[in-house]
């Protein structure tokens, strides 16, 4: 993050949050921090407010471009997010402005989701969430403590926040919501060097 550096303060200016993720993490979770935080070295900090950026980064195209990007790091080999190589080349889409407020709305609602629910339940991690999505996306049975955490996160609800919000991003981009990981990584590649070309004639 560099929070003593001028330019990461200079950047912050004005805004009432901003976007946060950990550098290393088993999940690739963003979250919007309020702007009287200071975060510390280990979180990657994204200077930007709109609900719509936060959408993009929270979907599955850009997780899957992140975990591919990052590389992985630690005792756990958890993903790791860097902004030379996660943020910064990810090309983002260009919707409609319906779009653009159909993916703020689910952005907002899942941030706002994932805070009640730890307000309500202290012990409730966002990992402890996440490891339940994975076995409910994968139909895995769940332990009795994995059981708690889904009743207390409502991670049902989660898992519906996510679907809509990559169906909407997905749209977004003008692809299929049937796409595979590599099929999702290959088009993003594809995307990013026309963008690339675009910006040396001048677009």
């Amino acid at each position: 993050c560099g929070w003593g550096r001028p330019v990461v303060r200079l950047q912050m200016e004005g805004l009432k949050r901003f976007i946060v993720t950990p550098e290393t993490a088993k999940h690739r979770v963003f979250v919007f921090a309020d702007a009287a935080l200071l975060p510390d070295n280990m979180l990657t900090v994204i200077a930007l407010e709109d609900a719509f950026f936060f959408g993009v980064l929270s979907s599955r195209a850009h997780t899957r471009w992140a975990i591919s990007a990052g590389g992985r790091l630690g005792y756990g080999n958890d993903p790791r997010y860097t902004k030379v190589r996660c943020f910064d080349p990810f090309p983002f889409p260009v919707p409609t402005p319906a779009l653009i407020t159909r993916i703020r709305e689910l952005a907002d609602q899942l941030d706002s989701h994932r805070k009640r629910q730890q307000s309500l339940h202290p012990g409730l991690t966002i990992t402890g969430m996440y490891n339940v999505l994975e076995k409910l996306r994968s139909g895995e049975a769940l332990t009795a403590k994995e059981k708690d955490v889904n009743k207390q996160g409502l991670v049902a609800v989660l898992k519906q926040l996510h679907d809509d919000l990559d169906a909407a991003v997905f749209e977004a981009y003008g692809w299929p919501g049937t796409l595979t990981d590599e099929e999702i990584l290959e088009r993003l590649v594809a995307l990013n060097a026309e963008r690339a070309e675009e910006e040396k004639r001048g677009l």
